[in-house]
């Protein structure tokens, strides 16, 4: 518990489970006790998130069988030595093939596993864009700019003024729906640049189901949207 110069008081969650308050200076401590009571509830949830997320997290170091996910499906990664770079699915199996010379050289095979999923990630994205801004067409929404990027804590964001929307990474390993769910998100955002209720009624005309989608990313995935 800390005590700064703010209006209300401010309970967090930090993805190590530990609970921060902060509270106005004119607050006591035994107050803030309270508040945090009254929020038990609330706090387990948070906390039961984050440690779903950290099941699904990857801590893979390029090792054959290390777990790793790719459209929500979860599975064994096999490092192959090979003439070429690329990626095979396997049944159980992702078999990450890298090019002979550099099979023994782990920040190579980590740098090439990330391009690569960058352009499989670059195609699916365009496509359910392009997919879905046809449908909102009508509504004057443009086909937007998409950038890529690692974000530790977001799953998209739009820049409206530039016509442009950024995207996670790591939507290439949740499940497509999720994905197709952030995609509209973030374009439904050129017509509502807030989060009301005609923000999320115009979401519906096109994935009338997004509540769950959005459910699923956020209780077993751990980022927010």
């Amino acid at each position: 518990m800390q005590k700064k110069s703010v209006k209300n008081l401010i309970l967090r969650v930090k993805s190590s489970s530990e609970v921060v308050l902060t509270i106005p200076r004119r607050t006591t401590i035994e107050q803030g006790k309270d508040f945090v009571r009254k929020k038990v509830d609330w706090i387990k949830k948070q906390q039961d998130r984050y440690r779903s997320f950290e099941s699904k997290k990857e801590t893979t170091d390029f090792e054959n069988d290390d777990i790793v996910y790719f459209l929500g499906n979860q599975y064994k990664l096999k490092v192959i030595p090979n003439e070429k770079n690329f990626i095979k699915l396997n049944n159980e199996y992702l078999e990450l093939n890298i090019r002979k010379n550099y099979i023994e050289n782990k920040t190579y095979i980590s740098n090439t596993y990330d391009k690569l999923l960058r352009e499989y990630a670059k195609k699916l994205f365009h496509e359910l864009v392009i997919k879905y801004q046809s449908q909102m067409a009508k509504y004057r929404i443009k086909v937007p700019e998409i950038e890529i990027r690692k974000m530790k804590s977001r799953w998209g964001s739009c820049f409206w003024t530039k016509n442009k929307i950024v995207l996670n990474l790591s939507l290439i390993k949740v499940p497509l729906p999720c994905t197709e769910y952030v995609v509209v998100h973030e374009l439904s955002h050129f017509k509502f640049q807030n989060h009301s209720k005609n923000f999320y009624n115009f979401i519906s005309l096109f994935i009338p189901d997004w509540n769950e989608r959005r459910r699923i990313l956020n209780k077993e995935y751990g980022f927010v949207i």
